[in-house]
């Protein structure tokens, strides 16, 4: 089946969770059959969902694929092609669905989006009628991995609401995450006022 054309990092129909039973005990949470010290993302002390499927389906524009959003805002790869974004002096480039007038420049932005190599930043708003009605684009000097948004379970191995956000300072609830994003800060972030979008006469950058 032919892929259809879609950020790489939208969630698509045919994606779903696929892991097994979340267990609870005094330690953390882990997956049933399993131990945490195998499981567990032990650099951040999470354990992350796991996800399955061919990513063939319906795109759904404005969803992140949890595990392509990882490893891209990890990487800082663009959320658009999933290679390297790049970098001006002014930092790299994030397109983002917010309203500029809450910020004051530069400003510190928390964000699960990834960053967006320019030639996809230009095509996503000549293309995405969402971002045309309204987005911000900024560059950052810095962008820090700061926590994960995910279901928090408690002491009886009861899950709480979907993408609570958690904080890695948060050393207590940390492994009791099951982790779905990763969450950036972009520090001393401006707002790109350069960007437009793609030109017809422009060739697209798959």
């Amino acid at each position: 089946m032919k892929l259809l054309e879609a950020p790489a990092v939208t969630l698509r129909a045919d994606r779903a969770p696929d892991h097994p039973v979340v267990i609870t005990d005094a330690v953390g949470i882990r997956f049933e059959g399993g131990r945490r010290s195998d499981q567990a993302d032990l650099d951040l002390g999470v354990l992350w969902e796991q996800w399955s499927g061919p990513a063939t389906g319906t795109p759904f524009y404005g969803v992140l694929d949890p595990e392509v959003q990882r490893e891209a805002a990890d990487r800082l790869l663009c959320g658009y092609c999933h290679r390297p974004a790049g970098r001006t002096p002014e930092g790299m480039l994030w397109l983002l669905q917010t309203d500029s007038a809450t910020h004051t420049w530069p400003a510190s932005i928390r964000t699960i989006t990834p960053p967006i190599c320019l030639p996809h930043a230009e095509l996503a708003l000549k293309r995405c009628a969402t971002l045309r009605r309204g987005h911000l684009a900024v560059r950052a000097p810095e962008a820090e991995r700061i926590g994960v948004l995910g279901t928090v379970y408690s002491p009886d191995g009861l899950p709480g609401e979907p993408d609570e956000l958690v904080l890695f300072t948060d050393t207590a609830r940390l492994p009791f995450v099951l982790a779905r994003y990763l969450l950036l800060e972009l520090r001393g972030a401006a707002a790109d006022t350069a960007l437009r979008p793609l030109r017809k006469d422009r060739h697209d950058h798959r």
